[in-house]
């Protein structure tokens, strides 16, 4: 090869690498993207200055308590260490109040409720009917007041039949929720087992002699009771943040915001051919296809949210992907920071050092580079454990039928669900494509 010629590919090639480098840049400016974070944050403009606890009283709640029998009855205890506890944590006055037919405030010491609790002889209430018994306690909610009742759940009407006409119920409900923009909801479901003696079906079995009841002197299994909060969105967060009601099988909100978290983007871990750049929340996109996906971090800092609303954030079911074209293309995993450092990490130190307590992990499958933003919004969806917890009838059926179930809970829950649907996200994620530099 002579001088010439040597000196043509030379020059060539120093055009081609240009060419490469200035290709690729350019490329790369093309597919940066930002990471930032939306979400409604609550102004805490309120003090609690008091906790109100119903329990209601009627006849078939008994059932609960069981006294002198052993089993699982958890009831007994529990409401005296959630009083206990909510007294020595916010020091602020509570009061206990019975609910049947109407509320009355218990005038005597804490310690004589509790004893009067254990042994049944508390609950010498008529037949409740539900929907008057929450249009009381939530009346009676507000000026820096938290409600929290104790119940059954289990709907009556009286003489009319609950089953055919149990809507009314929900009607009647929703009209003290509907409007009430500022109440926030919680309600924690728990499982106990319970005597036959005293359950009521629909029937009510009201004259009828104990011993000719369908559950007469039988133990049923998993029944529910069920806790719920009421107050201002704040103050319900407030409460719900000490995590004082423990040890429940299931829960849920309504009608309250997510706390701020903190958010960002982890240099690692990370797969595929993209770049992280922590300090600028922005993740270079070189490419991504089917055999070659990209997968990147995300840290929340959840140290100070709930146990509760925690479980949001920890549900994958509660994300949707936006634009939707990319849901099927994009896979979520939610690890705790316990769970990521025992896989295999290129620098386990930036987990363990980081605030943060949970990680978002998305792997992207396919990707448009034409796509100018992503969005991964966090909704508070209805539980399935709410639909499942609903009995259609409790009439001639077998005991077993009645574990982890109430007759008409969804009499209940629909008028919450109406009053306060999941239409809006509680948070999102947005990642968008940043102008060439």
């Amino acid at each position: 090869m002579n001088s010439f010629t040597r000196y043509s590919f030379t020059i060539l090639h120093l055009f081609l690498s240009i060419m490469f480098i200035i290709s690729t840049t350019s490329c790369s400016d093309k597919n940066i993207y930002e990471l930032s974070i939306e979400q409604e944050v609550l102004v805490d403009t309120l003090d609690l200055i008091g906790v109100n606890f119903y329990l209601e009283t009627s006849a078939s709640m008994r059932g609960y308590v069981n006294s002198n029998v052993s089993g699982n009855y958890p009831l007994k205890d529990l409401i005296p260490f959630i009083v206990t506890d909510f007294d020595n944590t916010f020091a602020v006055e509570s009061n206990l109040y019975t609910i049947s037919d109407k509320k009355q405030k218990y005038r005597y010491s804490n310690a004589k409720f509790f004893d009067q609790l254990r042994a049944g002889k508390v609950f010498t209430g008529k037949s409740s009917k539900l929907q008057n018994i929450f249009a009381d306690v939530i009346s009676a909610t507000g000026n820096g007041i938290v409600s929290i009742l104790i119940t059954d759940c289990i709907p009556d009407l009286g003489k009319i039949n609950t089953k055919t006409e149990g809507s009314k119920i929900t009607s009647q409900l929703y009209n003290h929720l509907a409007g009430n923009k500022s109440l926030g909801v919680a309600v924690f479901k728990y499982s106990s087992n319970f005597n036959g003696t005293h359950y009521f079906n629909r029937e009510n079995n009201n004259g009828v002699p104990q011993t000719k009841r369908p559950f007469y002197n039988q133990i049923l299994n998993d029944r529910p009771f069920y806790i719920w909060v009421f107050g201002e969105q704040t103050l319900v967060t407030k409460v719900l943040s000490k995590n004082i009601i423990k040890t429940y099988q299931a829960a849920h909100t309504y009608n309250l915001p997510l706390q701020k978290v903190e958010v960002g983007l982890l240099k690692y871990p990370k797969s595929g051919k993209i770049s992280i750049t922590p300090e600028t929340n922005t993740i270079l996109i070189k490419e991504i296809e089917a055999k070659r996906p990209a997968t990147f971090t995300i840290g929340l800092d959840l140290e100070e949210i709930s146990d509760l609303q925690k479980n949001q954030f920890l549900d994958s079911l509660n994300y949707r992907v936006y634009p939707k074209y990319m849901a099927e293309t994009i896979d979520l995993m939610i690890k705790d920071k316990n769970r990521l450092l025992l896989e295999k990490l290129k620098d386990k130190s930036v987990i363990e050092s980081s605030s943060y307590t949970h990680f978002i992990q998305p792997t992207l499958y396919d990707f448009n580079l034409g796509t100018e933003k992503i969005y991964l919004k966090n909704f508070n969806k209805e539980a399935e454990w709410i639909n499942n917890t609903d009995l259609e009838d409790d009439v001639d059926i077998s005991k077993s039928d009645l574990e982890n179930k109430t007759f008409g809970f969804q009499f209940i829950t629909k008028a919450f669900s109406r009053a306060f649907p999941a239409e809006n996200e509680s948070f999102q994620l947005t990642l968008t494509k940043q102008e060439k530099r």
